[in-house]
């Protein structure tokens, strides 16, 4: 009689499961016997492939009385069909020795057969397939979509997407720890990037800690724009929920810009110092003008201790979120709102928060108090002429988050992180490209009659500031000069808007070509402000001077 024989016990395994699976029912390995000869130690002899209903299971596991999940249904009912195969140790190649073919059990319908364990396989192009569609940042749910499409249906997938996370774990655990792949990555990146700066810290018990990096397009971006710094932080982009946080700014076409990131064990004083000095490391000492926080006060004693000379503003969404929570009267909010983002000279402010405090008769409440004594990094009035770029919120930081969303899984593990973080990184760098064609791609469209200033203007503005700037231009017909005056430094003006009581004084000195408003929107937003727009078409000046275009 002929013999059945194959190359390996692997194919010898391929072959069995295929026939099972045409029958109707999956198998497992069972008895496996080994070599005991000196030198060969431990070599498979032969092996058994039995049916995955063999067997019975022991009773006692199944009616514990401290079982707190019921337990799983029965499938083994002791079915005898198995085969056996030997290795010809004169040729290596396997034999079938004994073969069962006789079931106790009815066999599954053809539609349930790619549902059965043993048929369930990731193959190892599948996986190469899974692997590419995960870099470009596809979860697995939207993988398996596309196997379903390809395969020609759902039904017709070879494995579940359950599978695929196993299959992803049992990558992620093969080799070194999450952390040294991390490191070993970054490691690889500054092959391609020599200025890309990274930094961790361990704990007591030589764990991992915080990490924070920035790659050298980061870095340069932080040298031109490092006057604006936000940062914010986050939960739920890594598979440790530790809180991440985005260091971020403003560049010349008034789109947020990320200087760097890290991922830290906690949101203690002392992680945020480590990060902030990190930070200061990577950009060699170049400390920020302004930082704007959500308030956070383990942040802001940081900010203290690392940035001393820095700007510190709070989110003025924050403020008004915390006001409904503490006051919570729509007619104080109303005035409030004035008080923190109004544009208020300090006694101005002063006489205005008297009356509203008086007026509700919250002389008393804590968080007035506390409010009023923390009035410096929050108040308009004592923020002018602060350069912040027009930012009042840390709105710009949470959009960010949720851009991120579209590149980074909370069940991604550190390395993982750091390469999609990558990817977003390159997409962001995208737009900015897209948004710089444009600027320099047409002339813009000239709205008012100031013709020669406004074509000057454009060749020096990027879009985004050319068009805050038209605003601008167009209000300055409302601007009145109503007074001039020659000192022995400058030369004063004194200027009205129409239908306005109060005036504005604008000085221009004019050995140095400068010029100061008393709004101080210029020395807060880094544009001329009307005023002094207003001053320039006075003196028939057709070229901003050089001094109020913002070298950002």
């Amino acid at each position: 009689m002929q013999r059945f024989e194959f190359v390996d016990l692997q194919t010898a395994y391929d072959f069995y499961n295929e026939y099972r699976r045409i029958q109707g029912f999956s198998i497992r390995r069972s008895n496996v016997g080994r070599s005991t000869k000196i030198g060969s130690e431990g070599e498979i002899l032969w092996q058994i492939f039995v049916c995955s209903r063999q067997g019975d299971r022991d009773a006692k596991h199944i009616y514990r009385v401290e079982r707190k999940m019921d337990p799983r249904p029965i499938t083994r009912c002791g079915c005898g069909a198995q085969i056996k195969v030997h290795v010809d140790q004169s040729t290596g190649r396997w034999f079938v020795e004994k073969f069962c073919d006789e079931h106790n059990h009815e066999m599954l319908d053809a539609r349930f057969r790619g549902l059965l364990h043993s048929h369930r396989v990731i193959k190892e192009g599948d996986m190469h397939q899974i692997n590419s569609m995960r870099k470009v940042g596809m979860r697995v749910p939207t993988i398996f979509r596309v196997f379903a499409t390809q395969c020609g249906g759902f039904e017709t997938v070879e494995f579940e997407i359950k599978d695929i996370y196993n299959a992803i774990e049992k990558q992620r655990r093969v080799g070194a720890s999450d952390a040294e792949c991390a490191l070993k990555y970054l490691c690889c990146l500054k092959r391609n990037d020599a200025n890309i700066f990274w930094k961790f810290s361990l704990d007591e018990e030589r764990r991992l800690h915080n990490i924070f990096g920035c790659n050298g397009t980061s870095r340069h971006d932080y040298s031109v724009f490092e006057d604006v710094l936000g940062f914010d932080a986050t939960y739920g982009r890594n598979r440790y929920k530790y809180p991440l946080v985005i260091v971020s700014g403003l560049d010349h076409h008034m789109r947020t810009v990320v200087f760097g990131c890290a991922i830290l064990s906690n949101e203690v004083e002392k992680s945020y110092v480590w990060l902030l000095r990190a930070f200061l490391e990577a950009m060699k000492g170049q400390e920020p003008k302004s930082v704007l926080t959500d308030g956070d006060l383990a942040m802001k004693s940081a900010i203290n201790a690392v940035f001393p000379n820095a700007h510190h503003r709070l989110c003025s969404w924050h403020l008004l979120r915390n006001e409904t929570a503490c006051i919570g009267r729509p007619m104080f909010l109303r005035k409030f709102r004035v008080c923190l983002m109004g544009d208020l000279e300090v006694d101005e402010f002063e006489h205005l928060w008297s009356n509203i405090v008086e007026e509700f008769g919250l002389q008393q409440n804590p968080w007035i108090l506390d409010m009023y004594e923390r009035k410096h990094p929050w108040a308009n009035a004592y923020i002018r002429g602060k350069f912040f770029a027009g930012l009042k919120t840390t709105s710009r930081c949470e959009a960010l988050n949720m851009h991120i969303e579209k590149f980074i899984w909370n069940r991604y593990n550190l390395r993982e992180f750091i390469e999609h973080f990558q990817h977003y990184l390159e997409f962001m760098r995208r737009r900015e490209l897209v948004a710089d064609y444009r600027s320099v791609y047409g002339q813009p469209i000239v709205k008012s009659k100031l013709e020669a200033l406004k074509s000057y203007v454009a060749t020096v503005y990027t879009k985004e500031v050319f068009e805050l700037f038209q605003e601008v231009l167009l209000l300055s017909s409302n601007v009145r000069v109503v007074s001039c005056k020659k000192t022995s430094t400058c030369s004063l003006f004194e200027v009205t808007m129409y239908c306005r009581d109060r005036s504005w004084s604008v000085a221009w000195d004019e050995a140095d070509d400068e010029f100061t408003c008393s709004c101080l929107r210029m020395e807060s937003f880094g544009i001329p402000c009307v005023h002094m727009v207003g001053v320039f078409v006075y003196l028939n000046i057709t070229q901003l001077p050089v001094k109020t275009i913002c070298q950002r």
